[in-house]
């Protein structure tokens, strides 16, 4: 049996080349190598967190924080509506193969 390939890639130490392999915490470990053993500031590979997955980002101001809960309020309404007429729709269905 073969491994598989992993689609993963390997961090290097910028300043001594040191691979730090694939894992969840792989840039926390790059962090704090290049602190603790360069005594540099990490700053040279940025921190990640939750709003770098987000496509807009980080909430910036109280409009952004609106428009974005208007924006998932439509999206569940809209869920919601097709979800009733579906609903709707299978109840008229079996109504209607029960009078048969």
């Amino acid at each position: 049996m073969t491994p598989a390939p992993t689609t993963a890639q390997m961090l290097l130490c910028p300043v001594c080349s040191q691979p730090f392999k694939s894992s969840k915490n792989q840039n926390s470990n790059l962090r704090r190598h290049i602190k603790n053993t360069h005594n540099m500031s990490p700053t040279m590979h940025p921190r990640k967190c939750k709003w770098d997955s987000i496509p807009d980002g980080r909430i910036k101001d109280d409009k952004d924080r609106k428009e974005r809960a208007r924006k998932s309020k439509r999206l569940w309404a809209r869920k919601t509506r097709l979800r009733r007429k579906v609903e709707e729709a299978a109840l008229v269905l079996c109504m209607l193969s029960q009078a048969d």
